[in-house]
């Protein structure tokens, strides 16, 4: 087997040890077991099972495979929402969800779990959508101002509340088709405003369709 499907076996089999056990509980050896590999050649890969969860969770927040497509997409509200779709698709799903649960289930245990997580959230640099923000920024046809804000606020609009959802366990993972409806809902209201514009005749506010 070729050194990197060796790795990419033992991070999927180390994303369902630690999601199962939690990252206290869970043993190298089941890893390895879970794996089909044996402990020597799961600790040349990863020498300590820190190591083996920055390796689960960089791969849990990996960039997305997006389609070639969307970056040439001449209108941007499509191109948005479709990079947002892709985004939600990618963190709403059972992965990164149980991921992001046993972070924040043992951060206070093990403090060094969040400051893996954030580690490597900060090593991943602008997401695609915050690139794609700064583009249109840099070209005026979005206001200027911060992309990486402007992305984190425009992926909350669209995915916050399903994502909180799932991490307390009240609901199941939306279906592509909710995902892909709440990025169009998100984005069009993030490109034209949720408030209403207001024109005049003879003298009388009135709301414009």
């Amino acid at each position: 087997m070729p050194e990197e499907q060796r790795r990419h076996a033992l991070v999927e089999a180390a994303a369902a040890v630690f999601i199962r056990d939690g990252y206290a509980a869970a043993r190298m050896d089941e890893v390895a077991r879970e794996a089909a590999m044996s402990k020597r050649t799961l600790y040349r890969i990863f020498p300590s099972k820190a190591a083996l969860f920055e390796a689960t969770i960089n791969d849990s927040l990996a960039p997305l495979d997006l389609d070639p497509a969307l970056a040439l997409e001449p209108d941007l509200e499509r191109a948005l929402a479709g990079i947002l779709e892709a985004s939600g698709r990618h963190l709403l799903a059972l992965r990164p969800i149980g991921i992001f649960r046993l972070v924040i289930a043992e951060a206070g245990r093990s403090p060094e779990l969040a400051e893996t997580f954030h580690r490597v959230l900060v090593r991943r640099g602008a997401s695609a959508l915050q690139r794609l923000i700064g583009v249109a920024m840099e070209a005026g046809r979005l206001r200027p101002g911060d992309p990486v804000a402007t992305g984190r606020m425009l992926y909350g609009m669209a995915f916050g509340s399903t994502q909180i959802r799932l991490l307390l366990g009240v609901r199941k993972v939306p279906a592509r088709e909710e995902i892909a409806g709440l990025a169009r809902d998100a984005v069009a209201i993030f490109l034209n405003g949720a408030r209403r514009k207001q024109a005049w005749e003879g003298g009388r506010a009135f709301a414009a369709s």
